[in-house]
Formats: C-alpha cells, structure tokens, sequence
C-alpha cells in the first residue's frame, strides 16, 4: 500500500521549476531539413514496429498488451519523464493533496536539481520504454541524439536505427509480455522509499556525494579511467540508508539482468537481421567507454557508471544462460520474480542455473497468464 498523501520521507518537487529549467538547459540537436526530420520521424517509427516483431520471434515472449510509440525531441523526453515521475510520486505520497498550496523554496531548490539532470540527460538518451506516465507504457526514441551518434560514429543509419529499436523493443516486451513485471518493478521502488530515513537524505550527504563525483572525474584525467572503475560514489550511495541499500541491491539485480537480456536479444537479432551489427557493437561500444570530463562526473553523481555496469555484467549472464541452455530455458527466468537472479547470481550464472533451471527453482508456469 501506498504511503499516505505528503509522506515526508519523499522529496517534495516544484515540476513546473523541473520543466522550465530542463527546457532551457536542453542543448539544441543536429541540424536538418524538415524533410530530414520527417523522414527520419517515420524511418523510427518503422523500425519500432518491425523491432517489436523481431523480437518476439527471438524471445518467445509475446507482448500482451499494446504500449505507443513515440518519436521525441529531448525537451518533450523530458516531458515525459516529469509525467512519469510525478505519477509516480504521487502513487509513493509524495505529492500534495492540495494543488493550491504554496511552493516551498526546497521544492523549487529540488525542481531546478531535476531540471538540470533531466536536459543533461535528455542529450545522452537514445531510446526508452518509459513505465510510469502510462498504464502500458510508453516507447520513446529521441531523434536528435540519433541522428547525433550516427553521424558522429559515422553508422549506416538505418541500421542503427533498427538495432537501437530492437533494444528498446526488448524492454517493452519484458515489460508487457511478462504479466508481473511491472507490479513488481514498482514495488521495489515503494520498498525502497518506504525504508528512506530523513537524516539520510540530508544536504551535507548530498554535498558529499558532489564532491566525490568532481574529485573522481578530475582524478579520472590523470589515471586514464581507472578512477571510474570503483562504485560507491555516486549520490544514491551518500543519502540512503541501509534498508534502502539493501532494496537498491534487488532493484539493481532486476535492471542489470533487463539491460543485459536487451543487449543480448539486439545482437541475436542484428546477427540474422541486420548486416553490420559487428560494426555497430564496435563503434557504439567505444562511445559508451570514452565519455568527456562532464559526462564522467555527471555519470558519478548520478550512479550512471552503474548502469554502463549493468550491461557488460547483465549481458555475461544471459549470454552464457543462453549458450548452455538456449533462449527457452533462459526464459524460465520471466516465470516467477523468485526466478529473477540476485545480485550475486549475476556475476555467477552457474549458481542461478542449478538454483532454477536444474530442479531448485519454482515449477514452470505458463507465460502470459497472471500470477498471484
């Protein structure tokens, strides 16, 4: 159950502050002709489409209701993403019962924070199957950061633009062909801030967190990445507590293996559907590897070096579930969150496999019918 209406555990935030500055911290994209614009506009929403096919014929798992599509800019990304989260927050207690009441500076100071991360953000998403602004979600491709990377990385852009899709067509289809999911995604995260402490989520924790992720990124210069190497840095670090650490540890085991199996599903797709998915994985790598000083620190501060993490490590574990007992017992995975992998699982495949798949596990259940 929810926490009640103006839970003081959660942060209060002004969206009209968070909208305004994400709009006017967004840098502007690429330049292109309108033609250009529509044509690649359609070209995504083509591949969304044969994505979402593609991936169903790989995986088995058929989507059991329909999430739309939607082809964005980075300021409607953000957009998106406010809807999501005050929903969100709104489901957690976080938002006020009355809408009239006067703004706080902290949730004005907050709104600006959100603001600023979300136009930095919105310049490094490609793709995203967002959960929470919808009851069926949404799929979002942000065309300017596309067309940015293809040109820089210098990819055949349809190409790209299909194996990026397929990506994210992975993501809607974990979330829509697998019935508990999304319920059970959102109640990690209601743990999560059920267990938050008000001491914990303190400024001076906060300032901690800021400077550990300049000093990293400064030190990172001089050590040629080493100093990125090490987790432990980032903000969700310095402001939780234990319990909520804890919680961090399942919702981090769930989303390695949901970016890992995307990984993996896009390049079994690409190797059958797509004819330079070697040099796609190459160059797209390399950009993941080399970011700039600000990206680094913004990586640091955010956790985001956790998430580049996610995929290496998420994909070592489907890759092998995958090549000892094919994409049909990996499945078993989607069965029961109990056959979800923990953390430590992750970096031992062998151990989820005798645990699930060699008789430890909960009996098969079939796919696409709810569960208790």
């Amino acid at each position: 159950m929810a926490p009640p209406a103006g839970n003081p555990m959660l942060p209060s935030v002004d969206w009209q502050t968070a909208a305004s500055c994400s709009r006017a911290f967004s840098r502007g994209g690429p330049r292109m002709s309108p033609e250009g614009a529509l044509d690649v506009v359609a070209d995504l929403h083509h591949h969304a489409r044969k994505a979402i096919d593609l991936v169903t014929d790989y995986t088995g798992l058929v989507p059991q209701s329909t999430a739309p599509v939607d082809v964005v800019d980075r300021v409607r990304w953000s957009q998106v993403n406010i809807a999501g989260f005050r929903r969100l927050l709104a489901e957690l207690g976080a938002e006020s019962a009355n809408p009239t009441a006067p703004v706080s500076a902290t949730a004005k100071l907050t709104g600006v924070q959100t603001g600023a991360v979300l136009a930095f953000l919105s310049s490094r998403v490609l793709g995203q199957f967002e959960t929470f602004s919808t009851d069926t979600g949404r799929l979002l491709f942000v065309a300017p950061n596309i067309v940015e990377v293809e040109r820089r990385l210098r990819l055949p852009a349809r190409e790209f633009r299909l194996w990026i899709a397929v990506h994210e067509a992975a993501h809607l289809t974990q979330f829509t062909a697998v019935p508990w999911m999304r319920e059970h995604f959102q109640h990690l995260i209601h743990t999560f801030f059920d267990a938050a402490e008000p001491e914990q989520s303190s400024a001076a924790g906060l300032a901690r967190a800021v400077r550990r992720a300049l000093a990293s990124a400064r030190e990172d210069e001089h050590t040629g990445g080493r100093a990125l190497e090490h987790p432990g840095t980032d903000v969700m670090s310095a402001v939780t507590s234990p319990e909520q650490r804890e919680a961090i540890s399942r919702i981090q085991a769930l989303m390695t293996l949901l970016e890992g199996h995307a990984e993996s599903v896009m390049d079994g797709v690409g190797r059958t559907s797509i004819n330079h998915v070697a040099l796609l994985r190459r160059r797209f790598d390399r950009r993941r590897t080399h970011p700039t000083t600000l990206q680094k620190f913004m990586r640091q501060l955010l956790g985001l070096d956790a998430k580049m993490r996610q995929y290496a490590a998420g994909r070592r574990f489907v890759d092998q579930v995958v090549a000892e007992h094919g994409v049909i017992g990996f499945n078993r995975v989607w069965e029961h969150p109990a056959n979800l992998p923990t953390e430590t699982e992750i970096d031992h495949p062998e151990q989820w496999i005798a645990r699930v798949i060699r008789g430890r596990g909960l009996a098969p259940q079939r796919l696409g019918a709810g569960h208790g």
